[in-house]
């Protein structure tokens, strides 16, 4: 069987959400002192906001060390901005200077650009059963795909969001694999 491919599409990962725990227990109080910018609120939020600048990072800090890193746009990019993360609260004495991290990525969230195409909206949702429309709630359909666990959110312009992936890898297939079950459904129409 041949497969001709009629429109091409691309990737781009927005966000990557990374779960880990340093080693040592932090005071989150010092920390909301030590740390320009950081944020806390112990009524609403057991734990202390703080974004990096660099590379730009977003980190959720709890007293058992455990944190989560948010806003990077690759897992390479996690790292630094964990390694990072991590200098600086040596160097803020939060830390021991032997204080290491584990972490791994739970989640990619990408969008997808279908070139040159548009969605019938209602026509998806007739051909992917699990699909929801509710076009006076929200934009787009939300679609979540069988044997994996991502959702996409599909758009009328040929845009997608892709998320519930934890590597890059995966996430490639799974675009793949449900561009094509969006051409053999025939969904997609040229624009």
């Amino acid at each position: 069987m041949v497969v001709i491919r009629l429109f091409d599409y691309e990737i781009i990962i927005q966000n990557i959400v990374i779960t880990g725990s340093f080693s040592d227990c932090i005071d989150l109080g010092a920390a909301n002192s030590k740390l320009e910018g950081s944020k806390c609120n112990w009524r609403r939020f057991p734990g202390l906001v703080f974004k990096l600048r660099v590379p730009s990072a977003t980190f959720l800090l709890f007293r058992s060390g455990k944190f989560v890193c948010t806003g990077t746009t690759s897992e390479a990019q996690g790292r630094e901005a964990i390694t990072n993360f991590l200098k600086r609260l040596k160097t803020e004495a939060l830390v021991s200077n032997n204080c290491t991290y584990e972490s791994c990525v739970k989640n990619l969230v990408a969008s997808v650009a279908i070139a040159g195409v548009t969605i019938s909206l209602e026509q998806f949702t007739n051909q992917f059963e699990s699909a929801l429309y509710e076009p006076d709630k929200f934009p787009a359909a939300i679609y979540k795909m069988d044997q994996t666990k991502a959702t996409f959110l599909v758009f009328l312009t040929g845009k997608l969001i892709c998320s519930g992936i934890a590597n890059e890898e995966e996430l490639k297939s799974t675009v793949k694999k449900f561009y094509d079950q969006l051409i053999e459904k025939s969904t997609i129409e040229k624009s």
